[in-house]
C-alpha cells in the first residue's frame, strides 16, 4: 500500500510538473492564437494601409479615411480577430465622422513578426506617431478585449481625447491566473499588461463595457480596473444578457460613439 502511495504521489509530481512546462510554453500560442485565414480584399471605403516598425516588421491595418479635420480613431482588437474582421464596427464609425483605423499586430493579418506583449506596446506608440500627421489632429482610442490593455498604455504614453475599453480587465496575468490557479501563472507569464497600472493616474474620459454574461473576461475583471480609476472622468456600464463576442451587435458602438461625441 505504501509503495502505491508513493507511485501515485511520483505520477502526481510528474504529471503536474509536465502540465506546467507545456503551459509555460504553450502560453504564447494560448495567448495570441491569430486566426490563419488571409484577407486580401476590403469592401469599399475600406483600404489596407501598411507601415514598417523601427525594427522591420511590417504592420497591415486597415483604414476608413475621412476628409481632412476629421477626429482620427484607433481601434486595438481582440486576441482571436483581425484587423479586416472589425470592418462593420469600422464602417459604423466612418459614418459617424471618424477617419477610422483598425491597428494590426505583428504576426496576425498578413503582417509580419511574432506577437508579444512588450511589441504589442511598442508597436501602439508607433501606429500612434505614424497615423497622427500633424500636431493639432485630435485621436480617439478604442478597444476590445485583448486590445484594451494595448489602448490603456498607449493613453498613458501619447495625448489622446478619450478612451472607450470593451471587455477589458486589470491585468493579463490576474485573468490567466484565475484560469489556471493551481499553477504560479503570475511567476511565469512573459507577456503581462497591466491596464490597471497604466490608467490609474489617467484623468482621461473613460467607458468601459462589459457584458455580464462574458465567459471570456468575466466582468469582474472590468470591474477591478474600473474600481481603481477615477470616478470622476471614468464611467462603468455592464449590459445585462451580452456576452464576450457580441457586444457589437448589441449596440456597445454606440455607446463609445456617444461618449466620444461628449468629449468633443
Amino acid at each position: 500500500m505504501i509503495k502505491l502511495i508513493q507511485s501515485a504521489i511520483v505520477f502526481a509530481v510528474a504529471f503536474y510538473v509536465l502540465a506546467l512546462a507545456a503551459l509555460y510554453f504553450l502560453q504564447d500560442r494560448l495567448l495570441f492564437p491569430a486566426p490563419h485565414a488571409l484577407i486580401t480584399e476590403l469592401p469599399a471605403p475600406a483600404e489596407f494601409a501598411e507601415m514598417k516598425t523601427s525594427d522591420g516588421a511590417l504592420l497591415r491595418h486597415v483604414r476608413f479615411e475621412a476628409d481632412d479635420g476629421a477626429p482620427k480613431l484607433m481601434f486595438f482588437h481582440g486576441n482571436g480577430s483581425l484587423a479586416p474582421y472589425e470592418v462593420a464596427r469600422g464602417r459604423q464609425l466612418h459614418e459617424n465622422g471618424f477617419d477610422v483605423l483598425l491597428v494590426e499586430y505583428r504576426g496576425y493579418g498578413g503582417s509580419s513578426g511574432t506577437p508579444t506583449g512588450n511589441d504589442l506596446l511598442k508597436d501602439s506608440l508607433e501606429v500612434y506617431d505614424w497615423y497622427k500627421e500633424r500636431d493639432d489632429e485630435w485621436i480617439f482610442l478604442y478597444a476590445h478585449s485583448l486590445g484594451t490593455g494595448v489602448a490603456s498604455y498607449l493613453s498613458s504614453q501619447r495625448e489622446v481625447q478619450s478612451i472607450v475599453l470593451e471587455a477589458p480587465y486589470s491585468s493579463l496575468s490576474d485573468v490567466a491566473a484565475d484560469r489556471y490557479p493551481i499553477f504560479p501563472v503570475k511567476a511565469l507569464f512573459k507577456h503581462e499588461i497591466d491596464s490597471g497600472k497604466f490608467l490609474q493616474e489617467s484623468k482621461l474620459p473613460m467607458l468601459l463595457l462589459h457584458g455580464d454574461q462574458d465567459a471570456i473576461i468575466p466582468y469582474n475583471y472590468g470591474r477591478q480596473l474600473f474600481d481603481r480609476l477615477d470616478p470622476q472622468t471614468a464611467s462603468w456600464k455592464l449590459l445585462p444578457g451580452i456576452g464576450h463576442n457580441n457586444l457589437v451587435q448589441n449596440g456597445s458602438v454606440d455607446l463609445a460613439i456617444d461618449h466620444f461625441v461628449k468629449s468633443f
